[in-house]
Parts: structure tokens; C-alpha cells; sequence
């Protein structure tokens, strides 16, 4: 579906051309008269190419940032992004597009538009107010300023971030209990392990070594890296306090909000003090059990027990409880997921739950060897939905998490196409790529955000102007992550690499009966995080640090290391979560009580139930009321009883 970037010349030159073409149509616009103007000359403009995410060349312009191999070209589309970013931003400011827009929606064929069409008018209208067309020409002058520092900032920290090449260096001996296959897969010419900073080095050092001091080294090296990062969080904090403010809002978290299922600032604060405060007794009872854990570890290793439980602690300890108590050993269970028995199994479910066709590309331009393309047609009709592209093993100079790139959207010229970009473990000399039941989960999770995106139906549906809530946007992929539970699906989804096996009922058993343990203390981390985001965006604190040193006991239970800052990589605080990060513990409330209401009792493969949630859930995008589509779904409105029973809160 794309062309794809051969140089640096080429990448620079898509860039060029597409603010070049997107000038030309906004002036085309503002020279309308009032005869002139229709929904066809005024609006559809605004929504088809070259604007922003309808247009493929902005995927080809800067999409090679976070996955290019080469990179020149990587950063040349970095540069494209922040250069795309400051355009939308100024036209956004165009006071002349505005008059236009706000001339036609006082004429009789504004008045007399159907709801779709008034939605996209509606959101013009509404997206050039909180741009600030209605503030003077020096207010407005300023706030292009602002808005494009920030966006500076962000860039530059997520380049910090995805360029970062500490690494750091093991004798074989220091990372005791790391799996065989992750010390061999990472050994130097000289025989050390070598990590790095990325997902998949970080879970088994931290998870596994047995060895406390090499956890907190790679911790250390982790909350103390990528460059300047903690003065950029800093200044784009401060930067959208005034953004907010110029815009008449009292802070960054009311004008994001405003937008959100929560709708007030108010009701983001109630929920998570009051999650904070049903999930404390059990936090510390979890923190309790960890401690004892420890306690007989160090012991029976002949070593000192300090009576704490460190940060670098809480995944070793929470594994060893489940080895222990549970006999949940992971890397016996990552045996029978291979990574293509997921993938194949994921996509058979998918297509037969949502009643689509995927079919695989052949021959298709990419910009490595792993990358695979799909097509999406509906089941009945055979309609092209959409493509989607999955790019799944770690590399220099990748994204370094797992998440959804949306390429383009949905016009009458073209289907929405998305992107997969993860970080699961390659194969070995030894063995394929094995996932563990965690990185099941995240794979299914994320290819539900692709189901999300190419099932909304209608054109320019899932583009800024009609874009799902942040706060509602993650509970579709939440609720499907209750399909790795089930044994009919783990069925299909396992089969041990030697002996072909699907994973038994007794492991499937242990992993249940663990599946809430530490569930308290782990969700109070989320409250914590999300409090912190929201403290941040209400009233930026003068020192960052000390907000980390004093929110992280008082809510996650755990001091936090001196000198140590995970805000230097929480990257969610400097791109669209910012002021949103709450929208996760809110979005489980509602996938729980989709799951259990209407999945659970009716069936997780039942077709008719899968095309409600397709057509009812997913299929109206970002257009009209989330609380409407859902109560349709629900046959009521939502409720909080489902989420707190699947964390045995009540």
C-alpha cells in the first residue's frame, strides 16, 4: 500500500510535497465565497489527502523513525514528524479556514446535514476553538510558539529513547537463573552477556537473576539513562500548562479531559483515590507476601535480609512466589507458545470471531525481512476492509515496546492500513521464538487495536476528528486479553515446539489459580502512574524528582531509589496520553463488564455475540456517544461490579 522511502533526498521530499499540497488546499478554502461554500468545497477538503492520517505519503514520510534500517533515513523521518507536527499545528491557526468554516455552519444546508457530515463539521468547528481562533492575534501568535516547543520536546525525547545504546555487561556467573537460551543469544566474542535497555533484555534479567545486585544494576542503568530526558518532561509539562492556560482552561488535564469519557478532572481524581483506596489493604498484604518470599530466599542462600522489598525486586519475587506456591515456571510455559503458533493462532480467532478473511502478501515492498502484509475482507461480502503490516522482532534503531501504528485511514480511495511494531525474543540456534504467557497476552492485546482500527466502519472514521475516546480506546484489546485465559483458545493458540502438545490442563490450572496474585499491588503501581501523570498536568511540580520520591511509596508502596527517575522513559507523559494515562484503570472497568456480560455468559467464540461487538463496538469508530454504543452492547449502561470481582476486590 506504500512506497516506501529510498534516501534521505526521498523522505525529505515527501515531506515537502505534502505541506506544499495541504497549503494549497487550505488556501483554496479561505478564498471561498459564500456562494461557493457546500459540504463538498468546505469540509470534505479538510478530511481527504493530503490532510493528516488520510494521506499515505505522511506514513511514508515519517513512519521509517521508528522501524527504517537505515539510519540517515531514520532520522531524516524524525525530523519529517516534528516538521509535520509544527504544520498541523499551524494549520490549525488558520483564523481565515475558520471564518470560512464558521460562515457555512450558519447556512440552511449546514443546519440540514445528516449526522455523520454534521459530526465532521461539528469537529472542524470544535478542533479550530481549541487551536484558539477565537483568541487575539498575539494570544494566537503565542500558542503557535508554544504548541511547537512541545512538540519539539516530545520528539526529541522519544528520539533519546529509541536511539539509546547503553548497554550493559554480565559474566554468565552474575545473571544466575536467566534462561540459557537468553544468555546464549546474547553473548560477546569474549563470552560476557551482553543487555540492553529494551523490553525483551529487560524481563528476563529482572524477572530471573537471582543475583539482587545485577538487578538493580540494569534498574540503575534504566532510570538513569537517555540523555536529558527528565529536563525535557520538565519543560513539556510546563510548556502545555500554558498552552491550557492561553486557552482559557486551568490546566493541561481540564482541556485534555474535556474530551474523555470522564469529562472532568474531578471524576478522573475520585476514580483512582477511590481505587487507591479499596485496593491498599490488599497492596499490603501482597507487599506482606513478597517480603516473606525474600526473606526465605536470602536466607537460603546465606545472605543478609535488609527487610525490604526493592523495586528491582517486585518481578523476581512476584515470578518465584508463582514458582513456588503455584509451580507456574514461565519458561516451562514459553515452550508451548512459538511465536508462529501464536500469530497463526491469533489471526484464525480473530477472523472467525469478527467473521473476516485475512489473506498474506507475497510480494510486497518492506523494509526488512521479518515484515509480513495482510489483506482484511469481510467474511460475507468479501469487501476489502483494510491491510495490516506485522514487524515483530527486536532490532538497532526500532521502537522498543509493542504497539499500533495507524498508516492511514479510511476514504472513499483507499482502506485503512495499520501497523504492528514489536519486540519479541528472535529464534535461537536451539529453538524458535518462544513467548511467554505475558507476551501471548500483549500480542493478542495489540492485534486488537488493528481489529479496532480496520472494523470502524465509514469514511475518515478513526481520524483526529473522529477518534475514540483515550479513555475508552484500550478497553476493546483489554477485554480480548480474557481469550488467553480460556482453555478452548490456548488450545489453539499453544503447541510445544518438540512435542507438538497443546499447553495441559494442569499448567493452565496453575496459571489461573496465579493469576491475581500481586494483583493489588500491581494495579496500585497503575494508580500510581496515573496519578503522577495527572499531578504533572494539573500543576507542574518545580522539582520532578521529588513528585516521584514522594507519590511512589505513598501509592505503589515502594520507595524509590535515590537518584532514580522512571519519568525519563515513561514516554506516554510526552505523546497523546499525556493527562490520559488514567484511561487504561478506566477502560478495564468497561472490557470487564463487556467480557463478563455478554462473552462470558454467551460464549468467547460465539459468532453472533463477536459481530455485535464488531458491528455495536467497533464498527462506530470515534462517531457519536462511547457510552451510547456501549449501553446498545450492554443492554445497559456500565458498571464497575465486573472489574472489581475479576481483581477479587469484592
Amino acid at each position: 500500500p506504500f512506497k516506501w522511502p529510498a534516501s534521505v533526498e526521498e523522505a525529505r521530499q515527501k515531506c515537502d510535497d505534502i505541506l506544499a499540497q495541504t497549503k494549497e488546499v487550505y488556501d483554496k478554502v479561505a478564498a471561498l465565497t459564500l456562494a461557493d461554500m457546500s459540504y463538498e468545497t468546505v469540509v470534505l477538503p479538510l478530511l481527504k489527502p493530503p490532510n493528516y492520517k488520510t494521506n499515505p505519503m505522511v506514513a511514508e514520510a515519517k513512519f521509517y523513525q521508528h522501524c527504517g534500517t537505515d539510519p540517515q533515513i531514520r532520522k531524516v523521518c524524525q525530523e519529517n514528524g516534528t516538521r509535520l507536527s509544527k504544520a498541523r499545528v499551524q494549520f490549525r491557526m488558520r483564523k481565515d479556514v475558520y471564518d470560512v468554516l464558521d460562515k457555512y455552519a450558519a447556512t440552511p444546508e449546514a443546519a440540514a446535514l445528516p449526522e455523520t457530515e454534521k459530526w465532521f463539521l461539528d469537529s472542524l468547528l470544535a478542533d479550530f476553538k481549541r487551536s484558539g481562533l477565537a483568541l487575539d492575534d498575539a494570544a494566537r501568535t503565542k500558542l503557535e510558539e508554544l504548541l511547537a516547543a512541545d512538540s519539539e520536546a516530545c520528539s526529541e525525547y522519544s528520539g533519546n529513547v529509541a536511539n539509546d545504546a547503553t548497554k550493559v555487561v554480565y559474566t554468565r556467573a552474575e545473571l544466575e537463573g536467566v534462561p540459557e537460551d537468553f544468555l546464549d543469544s546474547h553473548k560477546d566474542d569474549d563470552g560476557n552477556i551482553v543487555v540492553t535497555l529494551k523490553g525483551p533484555d529487560l524481563l528476563p534479567v529482572l524477572k530471573y537473576c537471582a543475583i539482587s545486585e545485577s538487578r538493580k544494576k540494569l534498574m540503575v542503568a534504566r532510570e538513569t539513562a537517555y540523555g536529558n530526558n527528565l529536563e525535557l518532561m520538565d519543560k513539556g509539562a510546563k510548556l502545555r500548562k500554558q498552552i491550557a492556560q492561553i486557552l482559557g482552561y486551568p490546566t493541561y488535564a481540564d482541556y485534555i479531559v474535556e474530551r474523555r469519557m470522564t469529562g472532568k478532572v474531578a471524576v478522573v481524581t475520585e476514580f483512582l483515590s477511590s481505587l487507591q483506596a479499596k485496593l491498599m489493604e490488599a497492596g499490603k498484604r501482597d507487599l506482606e507476601a513478597l517480603k516473606e518470599v525474600k526473606k526465605a530466599h536470602m536466607e537460603a542462600r546465606g545472605e543478609g535480609y535488609d527487610g525490604k522489598l526493592h523495586a528491582w525486586d517486585v518481578s523476581f519475587y512476584d515470578q518465584l512466589l508463582n514458582t513456588n506456591k503455584y509451580g507456574v515456571d514461565q519458561n516451562e510455559i514459553k515452550e508451548y507458545f512459538p511465536l508462529h503458533k501464536v500469530v497463526d493462532g491469533t489471526l484464525e480467532i480473530y477472523q472467525e470471531l469478527l467473521g473476516l478473511v485475512f489473506t498474506e502478501a507475497t510480494a510486497f515492498e518492506k523494509w526488512h525481512d521479518d515484515v509480513r502484509l495482510f489483506s482484511v475482507r469481510d467474511g460475507a461480502s468479501g469487501e476489502l476492509i483494510g491491510h495490516f503490516y506485522l514487524d515483530l522482532h527486536p532490532r538497532d534503531g526500532k521502537y522498543t515496546h509493542a504497539a499500533i501504528f495507524h498508516l492511514s485511514k479510511r476514504t472513499p480511495e483507499q482502506v485503512p492500513v495499520d501497523c504492528m511494531l514489536c519486540n519479541m525474543n528472535p529464534p535461537t540456534a536451539e529453538s524458535p521464538a518462544l513467548l511467554q504467557h505475558a507476551e501471548v497476552e500483549t500480542f493478542f492485546h495489540e492485534f486488537g487495536h488493528i481489529m479496532h482500527s480496520l472494523c470502524a466502519e465509514g469514511d475518515y472514521n478513526m481520524t483526529h476528528l473522529a477518534k475514540c475516546p483515550r479513555d475508552f480506546v484500550e478497553a476493546p484489546s483489554q477485554m480480548l486479553e480474557n481469550w488467553c485465559w480460556q482453555p478452548e483458545i490456548l488450545a489453539r493458540l499453544s503447541s510445544h515446539y518438540k512435542t507438538k502438545q497443546p499447553l495441559p490442563q494442569d499448567l493452565l490450572d496453575k496459571l489461573i489459580a496465579a493469576k491475581n496474585v500481586n494483583v493489588a499491588l500491581f494495579t496500585l503501581r497503575q494508580v500510581y502512574l496515573a496519578t503522577l501523570d495527572m499531578q504533572i498536568h494539573t500543576e507542574p511540580p518545580e522539582d520532578l524528582q521529588a513528585l516521584v520520591d514522594k507519590l511512589r511509596p505513598e501509592i505503589s508502596l515502594l520507595e524509590n531509589p535515590p537518584g532514580m527517575n522512571m519519568l525519563r522513559a515513561f514516554g506516554h507523559l510526552m505523546n497523546q496520553y499525556a493527562a490520559a494515562y488514567h484511561g487504561y484503570l478506566w477502560s478495564e472497568v468497561l472490557s470487564a463488564d463487556m467480557f463478563h456480560t455478554r462473552f462470558e455468559k454467551e460464549g468467547v467464540m460465539n459468532t453472533k455475540t463477536g459481530m455485535d461487538y464488531r458491528k455495536m463496538v467497533l464498527a462506530p469508530g470515534g462517531v457519536g456517544s462511547i457510552m451510547d454504543h456501549l449501553t446498545t452492547f450492554l443492554g445497559r449502561p456500565p458498571q464497575q461490579e465486573a472489574f472489581l470481582r475479576s481483581r477479587q476486590i469484592i
